[in-house]
């Protein structure tokens, strides 16, 4: 069979009948990418579960109670109201939670690298080719660089996150390495530069203009210099340019 992230999912949240599981776990013995996308997704698992469990906003079940008293009812349709509410803010707090962020960005590095051919919506070299293509569908990126040490771009797509959201997905690579750089479409809760490892990679999540970028690659040398690069770049955008004598 051939690498079904979906289903991969599945697995993980106990959904498959028997016969498909068995199906899934004989892939996942011979398959590294679907192996480490469904080891991440138990260790996110484990990690969401031990999180403590976060406030709902201030006076939120007595706005509730409000407009549902004198409806038909009530007591029912506070019982309905309240869990949905209190399943819409762990929502919305873990969208922006660094760490689940990263763990994201790692999962589509993997999952667009691993396969046979990138699954790239616009091709080019030239970062003009590229930024005009997102911009066109209504996604500013920041200034982006032809190459970073041996890594040159080679286009892009937009990817659609475990958290439902799209971010500009940006590839470089050479034959010894590749590296993600994704431009958020959604808030990260950032205080500072965030970095970690998950899934096997190097993730940062940095601010570059108005835009928090994520990059993300197997070397963690290789995401400092594209950082590095990304806020030059918007340095000398925003500044006079050296002159030339």
């Amino acid at each position: 069979m051939s690498c079904d992230p979906d289903r991969v999912t599945a697995l993980v949240d106990d959904a498959l009948e028997a016969e498909e599981r068995a199906t899934l776990e004989a892939h996942l013995a011979g398959c590294e990418v679907c192996r480490a996308q469904a080891a991440d997704e138990r260790r996110l698992r484990a990690g969401l579960r031990a999180l403590p469990a976060p406030e709902p906003p201030f006076g939120l079940e007595q706005r509730v109670r409000r407009r549902l008293r004198g409806r038909g009812r009530l007591a029912g349709a506070v019982r309905l109201l309240l869990p949905l509410a209190a399943i819409l803010v762990i929502a919305l707090w873990v969208r922006g939670y660094a760490p689940f962020v990263a763990w994201e960005l790692s999962r589509d590095h993997e999952h667009c690298f691993g396969m046979e051919r990138l699954p790239a919506e616009v091709w080019g070299s030239e970062p003009e080719i590229v930024t005009d293509w997102f911009d066109e569908r209504g996604r500013r990126l920041p200034l982006l660089p032809p190459s970073v040490g041996r890594l040159s771009l080679l286009g892009g797509r937009f990817c659609r996150l475990p958290d439902a959201s799209r971010a500009a997905h940006l590839y470089y690579a050479s034959d010894e390495g590749q590296v993600s750089v994704f431009a958020m479409s959604h808030a990260v809760r950032l205080k500072s530069d965030f970095t970690t490892r998950a899934g096997g990679n190097a993730v940062a999540l940095v601010r570059v203009g108005r835009t928090v970028v994520g990059v993300v690659a197997e070397d963690a040398n290789d995401v400092g210099r594209f950082v590095s690069r990304l806020r030059t770049n918007v340095a000398y955008l925003f500044n006079d340019p050296p002159v030339v004598q």
